[in-house]
C-alpha cells in the first residue's frame, strides 16, 4: 500500500505541475541536465540524473530529440538508480536509467521527448495517452532527430557496430561489389570490414603491403554471431518500433557506446550480409571442387548462422523503406490507407506477415493509425478507455463505409450462441477466405450491375449495421466440412466430391433448376475448388480453366475407379467390367499414383474448412464450416462475392441477421443473378 501511495505522490507532483490539455499540439519535454550540474548538487547521489519536465507547444517549433526505445510499465524498478525530475525522485527501471545516462553529456543539457516520462501512463482511462498517441506523427515530424536505442553493450555488440561503421565509412553498397563479384573481391572487402586483429601482416606467405585474413571461416563466424545478436534485439520485434522507424526522417541507431545513422545502418547491414554470404559460398564452392577435401566437406555445417536478410532488424527496416518510399515521394501525394496497412500486417499469408509484438491489443489498430493517411475521412479516434472488441468494431464500421471487402475478413459466426459482433474484424485472428490475396482485385463480380456506385452501409447503433444487398436464396441442405489430413485424406476427398455430385444431381433433377445437365463436367470441377486455378502465384488470382476440368477428371478416376468408366469410349458412357476382369487398384493406392492430379488436389486443399451446400432453388456452392440449413445467401451491392447470413432476432424495425461468412455459388459469380433476379433489401446485421 505504501508503494502505491508513493507512486501516486510523485506522479501527482510531476504531472499536475505540467498538466496537458485534451487537445493536439501540446506535449511535455524532458531536459536532461549535464553531469557537471549533478556534481554541483552535493545533496544528490553522485550518480543521480537531474531532469526537468516542462510543457511545450508544437506550433512554436521547440528543438528536441525523440527517444525511440522499448520499455514496459511492468518493468522492475531498480532502486539503486536515482533520477530526479523537477526535484522529485522518480522510480525507473535499469533500462530507462541506462537510456538517460547515455543521453546525458558532460556540459550541455539535452532536450528529449521520451514517452516513459513525458506521458502520464497512470492517467484515468488513459486519456492523456490517447491524446499523445493521436499526435505521434506530429511529434516525430517536429523533432530534429530520433534517437533509436537498442540497449547496452552485450553479446559483443561493439564488434558488430564497428563493422557496420567501417562499411558505412567505406561507402560500400551492394552495387559496389555484386556486379563484378570474385573471391578476391570478397577477401578485399573482408579486409575492410573484419576486425583488424584477424588480419595477419607478418605471415611469410604475404608480400609487403598485402594482408590476407587468417582462417577466414573462424573470422566470419566470429563476426556473424554478434551481428546476428544485434539484429535480433527486442527493439526490432515490436510493432511500435516499426511505427517509430517509419515516422523517423532523421535517426541514429545506438547500441552501447556506438551509434550509426539509421540509413547508413540499414545499407551497411544489407551489404555486410551479402559480403558474408558470398564469402561463405566461396568457401563452400572451394570445398566442393577441391578433390582433397572430398564431397563430405562440400555441405555447409548445420550450425552456420543463416543470412541476416530474414532477421527481425532487416525485415522491419525493409518494410520501413517501402513505407517511406511511398509516404515521402515528391512525385505524388502520400496515399497509405488504413485498410492497406491492416491487410499487410494481419490479413496477408502467414509467411508474409511481420508478426510484430504488441502488449496492448488496441495497438494493433492504434499503432497503424499513426501511419495511415485516411484517418480524417474514416473518423477513427484513439481512445484507450475502450475495450479491444469495441476498437475492432468501430474500426470495421469505419472501413465498411468505404469498402464491402471488410466482410470477407470479418469473424462471422463460428459456433452456436456466438454473441460477438459478426461483421467486425478481429485483427488478432483474422479469418481469411480461400485464396484471399489481400487487396488484390479478385476476378469475381457477383454484384454485377449493382457495383460499388450503389454500395450503401449504415450504422444503426453500436454493434449493428445495415447493408444494401440482393437476396439470392436460402440453404436447404449442407454437406460435411472438408477437412483433409494426411491420415484420412483419400476418404475426405471421396466424401467431399461425392456430396457435391449428389447436390448437383438433386438440383438438375428439378425442372426449376438454375442449371443444365450439360454443365455437369464444368460445374463439378469448379465447385470443388471454388473456381480457383491451382498455383495462382503471388499477387494473382486465376479462375478455373480447362486444365481444372481435366484435373477433376483425373482425380475422380483415382478416387472412384469403378464409376468413371473408360475414357476411350466414343460415346463417353461408363464401361461395364467384364467377368473375371481384374479391377483397378484401390483409390488409396492410386491417390499417390500418376493418375491423380496433384495441382487439382492442391486447389482442393485451399477449400479446407469449407462445406458444400444446396439452396432451395437448386444453387450449389461452398460456404464456411459454420454454414447451416436456413441461412440466407445474399450479395451486398458492390461486393465481388456473396455471403451467408443467419436470422437471429426480431427488432422494432425488422429482422436482424448474423454474418456467417463468404460463400461461392456456381453460376452467379459474374453477376448473372443480379442482372435478372435481383431482390433488393437492407440487411440488418449484428
Amino acid at each position: 500500500m505504501s508503494d502505491i501511495k508513493a507512486e501516486e505522490v510523485w506522479r501527482q507532483h510531476l504531472y499536475l505541475q505540467t498538466r496537458l490539455k485534451e487537445k493536439n499540439g501540446r506535449i511535455r519535454l524532458l531536459t536532461i541536465q549535464p553531469r557537471q550540474y549533478t556534481a554541483s548538487r552535493s545533496e544528490a547521489p553522485p550518480d543521480a540524473i537531474h531532469c526537468f519536465l516542462r510543457l511545450a507547444e508544437l506550433k512554436e517549433h521547440p528543438r528536441f530529440t525523440v527517444v525511440a526505445h522499448r520499455w514496459h510499465s511492468a518493468d522492475a524498478v531498480d532502486e539503486s538508480r536515482s533520477v530526479l525530475v523537477n526535484g522529485t525522485a522518480v522510480p525507473v527501471s535499469a533500462g530507462l536509467y541506462e537510456v538517460l545516462q547515455h543521453l546525458q553529456t558532460q556540459t550541455d543539457a539535452v532536450v528529449v521527448w521520451i514517452d516513459a516520462l513525458c506521458i502520464n501512463h497512470a492517467d484515468e482511462n488513459e486519456r492523456e495517452k490517447s491524446v499523445q498517441v493521436a499526435q505521434l506523427t506530429h511529434i516525430f515530424a517536429a523533432a530534429e532527430k530520433s534517437f533509436i536505442w537498442l540497449g547496452g553493450t552485450a553479446d559483443r555488440s561493439d564488434e558488430a557496430m564497428k563493422a557496420l561503421r567501417r562499411l558505412a565509412d567505406e561507402q560500400l553498397t551492394l552495387s559496389a561489389y555484386v556486379t563484378n563479384w570474385t573471391p578476391q573481391a570478397g577477401l578485399q572487402l573482408a579486409q575492410k570490414v573484419l576486425p583488424s586483429r584477424f588480419v595477419n601482416t607478418n605471415s611469410a606467405s604475404t608480400t609487403p603491403g598485402s594482408a590476407e585474413p587468417l582462417e577466414l571461416q573462424q573470422e566470419l563466424d566470429s563476426l556473424r554471431a554478434p551481428l546476428k545478436a544485434l539484429m535480433e534485439r527486442t527493439y526490432w520485434t515490436e510493432l511500435w518500433s516499426f511505427v517509430e522507424l517509419c515516422l523517423t526522417h532523421k535517426g541514429v541507431v545506438v547500441c552501447g557506446r556506438h551509434g550509426l545513422a539509421l540509413d547508413h545502418f540499414s545499407s551497411a547491414a544489407r551489404a555486410l550480409d551479402h559480403i558474408i554470404n558470398h564469402l561463405m559460398y566461396s568457401k563452400w564452392l572451394a570445398a566442393a571442387t577441391n578433390p582433397k577435401t572430398g564431397a563430405s566437406n562440400s555441405v555447409l555445417s548445420s550450425e552456420e548462422v543463416s543470412n541476416l536478410s530474414h532477421s527481425p532488424a532487416l525485415r522491419v527496416i525493409s518494410r520501413r523503406d517501402d513505407y517511406r518510399k511511398d509516404a515521402v515521394s515528391w512525385l505524388k501525394s502520400p496515399d497509405v490507407p488504413l485498410l492497406t496497412l491492416l491487410s499487410q500486417f494481419y490479413a496477408a499469408p502467414v509467411e508474409d506477415r511481420p508478426n510484430l509484438r504488441v502488449d496492448n491489443p488496441r495497438d494493433r489498430v492504434y499503432a497503424l493509425l499513426c501511419l495511415a493517411t485516411d484517418i480524417p475521412q474514416l473518423g477513427i479516434v484513439v481512445d484507450y478507455s475502450k475495450d479491444p472488441g469495441q476498437v475492432d468494431a468501430e474500426t470495421s464500421a469505419a472501413l465498411l463505409q468505404k469498402n464491402p471487402r471488410i466482410l470477407q475478413l470479418a469473424r462471422g459466426t463460428t459456433t452456436a450462441g456466438d454473441d460477438s459482433t459478426s461483421w467486425a474484424v478481429d485483427w488478432a485472428n483474422v479469418r481469411l477466405p480461400p485464396a484471399y490475396l489481400g487487396l488484390a482485385e479478385r476476378p469475381f463480380n457477383a454484384c454485377g450491375p449493382a457495383d460499388i456506385r450503389y454500395y450503401r452501409v449504415e450504422t444503426d447503433a453500436p454493434g449493428r449495421i445495415s447493408v444494401k444487398a440482393g437476396i439470392v436464396d436460402q440453404v436447404q441442405e449442407a454437406g460435411t466440412p472438408y477437412q483433409p489430413d494426411e491420415a484420412e485424406s483419400t476418404e475426405q476427398q471421396r466424401t467431399y466430391l461425392s456430396e457435391i455430385k449428389q447436390f448437383w444431381e438433386d438440383s438438375t433433377a428439378s425442372i426449376s433448376s438454375p442449371y443444365f445437365a450439360e454443365q455437369e463436367a464444368v460445374a463439378l470441377a469448379k465447385i470443388s475448388v471454388g473456381d480457383i486455378e491451382s498455383n495462382p502465384g503471388p499477387n494473382a488470382f486465376t479462375r478455373a480453366s480447362t486444365s481444372t476440368i481435366e484435373g477433376y477428371r483425373k482425380t475422380a478416376e483415382a478416387l472412384f475407379p469403378t464409376e468413371t468408366g473408360d475414357d476411350d469410349n466414343d460415346d463417353g458412357a461408363a464401361a461395364e467390367p467384364q467377368e473375371n476382369e481384374e479391377l483397378p487398384a484401390p483409390a488409396e493406392a492410386k491417390s499417390n499414383g500418376p493418375n491423380l492430379s496433384i495441382p487439382y488436389t492442391a486447389a482442393m486443399a485451399w477449400m479446407a474448412g469449407r462445406r458444400p451446400f444446396r439452396s432451395n432453388n437448386g444453387y450449389i456452392g461452398l460456404g464456411p464450416a459454420g454454414l447451416a440449413v436456413g441461412d440466407t445467401i445474399a450479395i451486398p451491392y458492390g461486393s465481388s462475392v456473396p455471403f451467408a447470413f443467419r436470422r437471429t432476432e426480431e427488432g422494432e424495425d425488422g429482422a436482424y441477421h448474423r454474418l456467417v461468412g463468404e460463400v461461392y455459388v456456381f453460376g452467379i459469380m459474374d453477376g448473372e443473378y443480379m442482372k435478372v433476379h435481383r431482390r433488393e433489401t437492407m440487411l440488418r446485421i449484428v
